[in-house]
């Protein structure tokens, strides 16, 4: 028999226990750069700072397109920076996020504005060979031969930033 005032029902289960905190698996600190996350960022921000000086070394003949491949490449260099920073100081151990879910977000839109940035520095690399016409009786190609082999090999880092 139950004493006065007892259930025989168990107490509720407590919520909490059933909705732990994210846990974060990525290391914090220097560790963070011997991991696969930590990699890819260290290469994005490599690669991105060269696109970003190759695209500025250029003319830019398109400044629609590549002013577009400008922006994605300051833009994902400084939110790499950014993010990279979060590991290396500690503050994802402060900041109740679920960090590897952010980090495959974070990979996942970088990657589709570095593949339209990819496709749009390609676009106007293909271009080379088509005549700009600056009045009636000058033409010139809309890259210099120059320019061209600086495009193709910002079209190759940015491919290589879509692999990473």
């Amino acid at each position: 028999m139950l004493p006065r005032g007892a259930s025989s029902m168990p107490p509720p289960p407590n919520p909490a226990a059933y909705f732990p905190p994210p846990r974060v698996t990525l290391p914090s600190g220097l560790e963070i750069l011997r991991t696969y996350s930590g990699a890819v960022i260290f290469l994005e921000i490599l690669f991105g700072t060269i696109v970003w000086i190759l695209v500025a070394s250029t003319r830019i003949p398109l400044p629609l397109l590549q002013g577009w491949v400008m922006f994605v490449a300051v833009t994902a260099w400084f939110l790499s920076i950014v993010f990279l920073c979060v590991f290396l100081f500690g503050y994802a151990n402060r900041i109740a996020v679920n960090w590897n879910q952010t980090d495959f977000l974070f990979h996942g839109v970088t990657f589709v504005f570095y593949f339209g940035a990819f496709l749009l520095q390609a676009a106007t690399t293909s271009l080379h060979h088509f005549p700009r016409k600056f009045n009636s009786t000058t033409q010139e190609k809309i890259l210099a031969d120059h320019e061209y082999n600086i495009s193709i090999a910002a079209s190759v880092c940015i491919s290589y930033i879509c692999i990473c």
